[in-house]
């Protein structure tokens, strides 16, 4: 069963089959008892108003949505609300008290609201997968998309609407009708949520391609259809981990081919990259996390190349020796000003008899500690170069330029060690290497082309959803007396705030990308509210802003203490009424008053 269940998600499951029900069998209401919302003509009416007629401009959803389907009469308002209250079902990544907001805004404007006893209403309190931040910044398309789909579906006679809900492979046919249906994360939730003994809780394609890739040994006989191939994957690791809860995101799987830390669903996977280069860099900002990230990917290098060369029987029976694999197989190397060649690569030393003669430095050491292990037996090693743009890189690496493209061929070193013996170096194929970089150190622009050239560059800027996830962490390792539900609304708004700041900072003639601020920089807030809180707090909302939106004492303390001194050192060069004003401006856009979406 693909069924989430480390929460109770049944009601959930129930109002997908209301809607299942009440909404596409008959063209009745999922929250309004006796009302008849989802019929072809309303459909329309909503499709002309808000499909037709899109509102390109920059205010917010709700204000261009109320515009919108408004004029079109309470029903196609109420419809509106219904339609986002499909939305909103699946995903776990917007907070049930965030999900009941935005469908009350929206039936108020008709003076209706969502009764806390419903249906749909309790399902809103947990979610069944993350829909990542995308899902929200595309929403107008998505809500597109379930219009598009209920139009299609009214066309069906009734007799070919029970005969597609009976068949989940023709009910994806029908769905992947629509026009670009697979760029659409709804269009995964939807399979799941009616089907949820079939398709994955995976709403993300890439993510399900991914996992077909890891597990391809798994699939007897291939097919054209993805959701079949993790069919077959399941039915098959059931069998191999028999009497276990499986799930694709929970472990042991979910080591298999999945990082929290990844690149949106645009952007190629860190860990396929590397595979394919066997060299990486990780650059951004300071604060954005490079360096974790760094030895997650080489966490997953490892757990990739175990379970390619084990097989996933014998993988799942060797977990504590990829776990010591894990802690031995990982090197990391932190760079700073003086580390160079000699250290790196070769150098000159005083013998015990008082002569110079050439060492070998660190990599050379370390391979040859690798290849004390053959080749067919050992898994992938990775070496983590942090803040390699501390040091004199070109310098650095010497010889090594050209071994990062041509592995396992061995070249001469200009040197001989202190028998007389020419020192050799080859960097073997299953020797991985990922750097990070600091932007505000130095720039791609000033990197030499023929360093650039073997490795692959991966962006790591400032991320939202990472700044929740580690202040929900944070918030819950110092028990705060409050559960996280409570205060989660108002850190995602300072997310919201802090990417408003940086889109500041990025079109700053003054300043610019590279001094985007990280998102470790806020995650001090938690202990201001904690402080600002107190022992027993009795606050029942309004934690990080009050009710104009203004920023309270928890986020003003951090831009006092962290932000300001930050940014003022960036902008050093300038006049202090430069300075000043720039810092001022910066200010207000993080502390200003702010909606949501």
């Amino acid at each position: 069963m693909a069924r989430y269940s480390e929460h109770d998600t049944s009601k959930i499951y129930e109002a997908s089959q209301y809607f299942r029900e009440n909404c596409l069998l008959r063209d009745g209401s999922l929250v309004f008892e006796g009302a008849s919302l989802w019929q072809a003509e309303l459909l329309g009416r909503i499709h002309q108003a808000f499909v037709e007629a899109p509102d390109e401009g920059d205010r917010s959803f709700i204000d261009k949505l109320r515009d919108q389907v408004k004029p079109a009469g309470q029903e196609v308002v109420r419809l509106a609300g219904e339609l986002l209250c499909v939305y909103f079902l699946f995903p776990s990544s917007v907070s049930g008290f965030r999900k009941r907001e935005v469908v009350n805004e929206v039936f108020g404007w008709v003076g209706d609201s969502l009764p806390e006893s419903s249906l749909v209403s309790q399902a809103f309190q947990l979610g069944i997968g993350s829909g990542g931040q995308g899902y929200n910044t595309r929403r107008p398309f998505e809500i597109a998309f379930l219009i598009k789909f209920a139009i299609a579906w009214k066309k069906l006679t009734p007799d070919e609407q029970q005969v597609t809900l009976n068949d989940p492979w023709s009910f994806q046919s029908l769905v992947d009708g629509i026009e670009d249906a697979e760029s659409k994360q709804l269009r995964h939730m939807l399979l799941h949520l009616l089907f949820p003994d079939v398709f994955e809780r995976i709403a993300s394609g890439n993510h399900k391609r991914r996992v077909i890739a890891a597990f391809s040994e798994l699939i007897t006989e291939e097919s054209d259809n993805e959701d079949k191939d993790l069919l077959t994957i399941r039915r098959e690791l059931e069998i191999l981990l028999p009497n276990q809860d499986l799930d694709f995101y929970w472990a042991p799987l979910a080591a298999a081919w999945y990082d929290n830390t990844d690149a949106g669903p645009a952007e190629g996977a860190p860990l396929e990259l590397i595979l394919h280069k066997k060299q990486i860099v990780l650059f951004g900002p300071p604060g954005t996390g490079k360096t974790f990230r760094a030895k997650r990917l080489a966490e997953r290098v490892i757990r990739s190349g175990a379970l390619a060369k084990m097989g996933p029987a014998r993988y799942f029976q060797s977990q504590p020796e990829i776990e010591a694999a894990i802690k031995k197989n990982v090197h990391r190397l932190q760079l700073h000003p003086s580390y160079s060649y000699e250290d790196f690569v070769r150098g000159l030393h005083i013998s015990d008899t008082g002569a110079t003669e050439y060492r070998a430095g660190y990599l050379p050491r370390l391979i040859e500690d690798i290849e004390r292990q053959p080749r067919e037996d050992r898994l992938p090693h990775v070496l983590i170069l942090d803040e390699m743009n501390r040091t004199d890189l070109s310098r650095m690496l010497g010889e090594c330029f050209s071994l990062l493209e041509d592995r396992n061929q061995t070249i001469e070193l200009p040197a001989r060690n202190g028998n007389g013996e020419t020192l050799m170096l080859r960097i073997p194929d299953d020797l991985f290497v990922i750097g990070t970089m600091n932007l505000i150190d130095q720039s791609i622009e000033q990197i030499d082309f023929a360093l650039r050239r073997r490795f692959l560059w991966l962006l790591c800027p400032f991320d939202s959803d990472a700044l929740v996830g580690a202040a929900e962490a944070r918030w819950n390792d110092l028990k705060c007396g409050l559960a996280w539900d409570r205060v989660e609304a108002d850190f995602r708004r300072l997310a919201a705030a802090a990417a408003d700041l940086n889109r500041e900072v990025h079109n700053s003639p003054l300043l610019g990308s590279q001094y985007e601020i990280g998102h470790t920089y806020l995650l001090d807030v938690v202990v201001f509210l904690r402080s600002f809180l107190g022992p027993h707090p009795t606050r029942k909302q309004n934690y990080l802003w009050n009710k104009k939106g203004d920023a309270l004492d928890p986020v003003t303390e951090v831009w006092n203490l962290s932000l300001r001194p930050l940014l003022e050192q960036y902008l050093s060069g300038l006049d202090a009424n430069s300075r000043n004003a720039e810092l001022e401006r910066l200010a207000k856009v993080l502390l200003k008053p702010r909606v949501v979406e």
